[in-house]
C-alpha cells in the first residue's frame, strides 16, 4: 500500500518551493527535522506556514503583517509578478536581468542593443513591454553622418539609464562570489563543479544556519547546489562556499 511521500522527500519539496519566493525571508520556527517536515518563515510584508502533503504538493498559508497591506494587495502583486516572470521565461530566457522587483511589479532585462522592461497590466491581463535604444546606438549614429537623423522614419535614441544590481531572493546567482573568497574556497570552486544534490548529503533548507569553520563565522543558507552551498551574509550579500568547510549550527540539523 502507497503510504505517501517521506519526510526526505516532503522536506525537499519544502526547500524546493522556498526558492521561488520572491521575497527576501528569515526562519521563525523550523521543523523540517520532523517526521512531517514544516516551517514557518517571516517576510517583511508576510508571516507564512509551509509543509507539505502525502501527494507531494507544499501548502502555503500565510498572513499580512501589521501595516503590510491587505492580503488581495499582495496576490494581485503575486499575479503580476507571475504573468512578467512567465513572459521572460517564454521570449527572453537567458537574457540578463538588472532588477526585478514584486512590490514595484516591473522586470527589467539587457539585451545586446537595447534595454528592455517589462510590466503588467491588470486591467488587460497582459504584460506591456517597453524598449530602450543603449547609448552606443546614437554614438554609432554621429560617428558615420555630418548631417543630423531625419526626424521624418527615425527612431527616438534616448540616454542609456544607469546600471545597477538589485540583489533580491529571485535574482539569478552570480557565477562568483561578491566578496573575495578565501583561498581555500576558491580552489574547490575551480576544481569542482556545483551539483544540484551531491550522492549521500541531506540537502540544507533555505535560511537555516551554517558556520565556516575556516573563519568561525556564521552565515544563512540560500540555496543548497549539492558540494556548492550559496550562502547570505549580513555584510556582503549572497556568497559560494564549499560544504565541506560549513557545519550547520541549526538545532534540528546537528
Amino acid at each position: 500500500m502507497n503510504k505517501g511521500l517521506g519526510a526526505t522527500a516532503k522536506r525537499s519539496r519544502i526547500a524546493n518551493y522556498m526558492d521561488a519566493f520572491p521575497e527576501e525571508f528569515e526562519v521563525l520556527e523550523d521543523n523540517l527535522g520532523g517526521d512531517e517536515p514544516s516551517i514557518k518563515l517571516q517576510t517583511k510584508t508576510r508571516e507564512i506556514s509551509l509543509w507539505c502533503d502525502d501527494k507531494g504538493k507544499v501548502i502555503e498559508e500565510f498572513q499580512m503583517r501589521q501595516g503590510a497591506g491587505s492580503k488581495e494587495e499582495f496576490l494581485i502583486k503575486q499575479k503580476a509578478y507571475n504573468a512578467i516572470n512567465g513572459y521572460y521565461n517564454d521570449y527572453y530566457t537567458g537574457a540578463k536581468i538588472v532588477k526585478n522587483s514584486f512590490d514595484e511589479g516591473e522586470l527589467k532585462l539587457e539585451l545586446a542593443d537595447r534595454t528592455v522592461t517589462l510590466t503588467y497590466d491588470a486591467s488587460a491581463d497582459s504584460v506591456e513591454e517597453k524598449d530602450r535604444a543603449k547609448r552606443k546606438l546614437k554614438e554609432n549614429i554621429k560617428a558615420t553622418t555630418n548631417e543630423k537623423p531625419k526626424k521624418k522614419g527615425s527612431r527616438k535614441v534616448e540616454e542609456k539609464e544607469p546600471e545597477f544590481k538589485q540583489l533580491s531572493l529571485f535574482d539569478l546567482p552570480e557565477a562568483e562570489a561578491l566578496s573575495k573568497p578565501e583561498p581555500k574556497q576558491e580552489s574547490v570552486l575551480k576544481s569542482e563543479p556545483a551539483k544540484a544534490k551531491a550522492k549521500g548529503y541531506d540537502k540544507w533548507a533555505d535560511g537555516i544556519t551554517v558556520k565556516n569553520v575556516c573563519n568561525n563565522k556564521k552565515y544563512k543558507v540560500k540555496h543548497d547546489n549539492g558540494n556548492i552551498i550559496e550562502v547570505f551574509d549580513n555584510d556582503y550579500g549572497y556568497l559560494i562556499m564549499a560544504r565541506a568547510d560549513l557545519k550547520v549550527v541549526d538545532e534540528h540539523y546537528t
